[in-house]
């Protein structure tokens, strides 16, 4: 994926979303330059949380522009893509959640290998490899094993943050992925945060 002429990576123009009588994102827009680090500060219920699942189309717009790289999606008719724009369009961003949203009954490396192995249909033993991989990029190969239930929240978000990795996304997002930690974890997730 290629950002703009301009270098921009995520444009949004004049997102509206709404849930009943409360609207939410009132006319935003905004442009995130290629390599960039952009936080969304702000009170809770300002927002934040469904900016970012409209920028990915987990939520749909009222009306609006949102484009990642070089795919814009209008959202004036309000309703989602067709499916398969929708899962190429998707694919360009990783998003990780402040709950990790890992599969439970599988491990580590079985959270990290089911995109690429069931989505990008790669073989399986180079899905693995990506993995584990991905998993000693966040300090986490000695825990391939090892089920969600089993790991620290901090490891649980590390787990999160490779299984986003192994898509390999131009763009990630990262919904208060330290808020449900310990205070004692937070550091570990922001060095890998950082790293990236």
């Amino acid at each position: 994926m290629a950002a703009t002429q301009n270098g921009t990576m995520i444009e949004v123009s004049d997102l509206w979303k709404a849930f009943g009588p409360l609207q939410v994102l009132k006319g935003i827009s905004l442009e995130v330059p290629k390599g960039s680090a952009v936080a969304l500060i702000g009170p809770s219920g300002s927002g934040k949380s469904t900016l970012l699942r409209c920028i990915n189309l987990l939520e749909m717009p009222e009306r609006g522009r949102v484009r990642v790289g070089d795919q814009m999606i209008d959202c004036a008719r309000g309703k989602l893509p067709a499916d398969k724009e929708l899962a190429s369009f998707r694919a360009r961003t990783g998003m990780v959640f402040q709950l990790f949203n890992l599969f439970p009954h599988m491990t580590a490396l079985q959270n990290v290998s089911a995109g690429p192995l069931y989505v990008k249909r790669m073989p399986p033993g180079e899905a693995k490899e990506l993995a584990m991989a991905l998993l000693a990029k966040v300090d986490l190969a000695d825990k391939a094993d090892a089920y969600p239930s089993h790991l620290s929240g901090g490891q649980r978000q590390r787990v999160a943050i490779a299984r986003a990795l192994a898509m390999s996304p131009e763009v990630l997002l990262f919904d208060e992925v330290t808020s449900a930690l310990d205070p004692e974890l937070v550091g570990e997730v922001l060095d890998v945060i950082r790293s990236l």
